[in-house]
């Protein structure tokens, strides 16, 4: 199966950023596979740069992603293990944002790396490592230059974050990629390199 990084960078816009604030407030950042957002609401008030909000799904400086009503409604079809949440999203002058968008939230992230097939910084080391028996929670792969999924550990997933991976975007399946594009969702899909 293809693979594709959902990227939050837009070759025509560049990224986009607002403040995010859940209430009741988190006890600490942030972070996709490390907070629990149940009960809450969540706002994003978006900077004074952003003027109009058309994109299909975005990432803040909190960590947090964003997702329009079309995809969070595509996510839902898909096997994809998130919490979505109606975000309440403004413009800086207080203007609601033209389409609506959902908190695109994962509790957990999938350990589906290749370590072996994929190219990143140290990887000698890692697979050192990795060969006496060290398990992989006990570092965090960085320098990443090409992802390879182990697809027998992403149990047919269709949107996921890696785990122990220093790669903020999450992955999606082809199949979950062409609905999108079937859709003719503005969004930044970067197919992974397959060896």
């Amino acid at each position: 199966m293809k693979y594709f990084l959902l990227g939050h960078t837009y070759p025509d816009g560049g990224y986009i950023d607002g403040d995010v604030v859940f209430d009741p407030p988190l006890e600490a950042y942030y972070q996709v596979g490390a907070c629990s957002i149940e009960g809450r609401t969540v706002s994003v008030t978006m900077d004074t740069s952003v003027r109009k909000l058309s994109v299909d799904f975005f990432l803040t400086t909190s960590g947090a992603f964003f997702a329009s009503a079309e995809l969070a409604a595509l996510l839902k079809l898909h096997k994809c293990d998130v919490q979505i949440i109606q975000a309440d999203t403004r413009y800086f002058n207080g203007k609601n944002t033209e389409k609506t968008y959902f908190l695109v939230h994962a509790e957990q992230r999938l350990s589906c790396f290749d370590y072996q097939q994929s190219e990143y910084a140290g990887k000698a080391l890692a697979l050192e490592r990795l060969a006496q028996g060290e398990h992989p929670d006990s570092f965090l792969v960085k320098g990443v230059r090409s992802v390879v999924i182990d697809e027998k550990c992403a149990a047919d997933a269709d949107f996921f974050f890696l785990k122990n991976v220093v790669l903020v975007d999450p992955i999606v399946s082809e199949t979950l990629a062409k609905s999108m594009l079937n859709e003719r969702l503005k969004v930044h899909l970067e197919e992974l390199v397959i060896k």
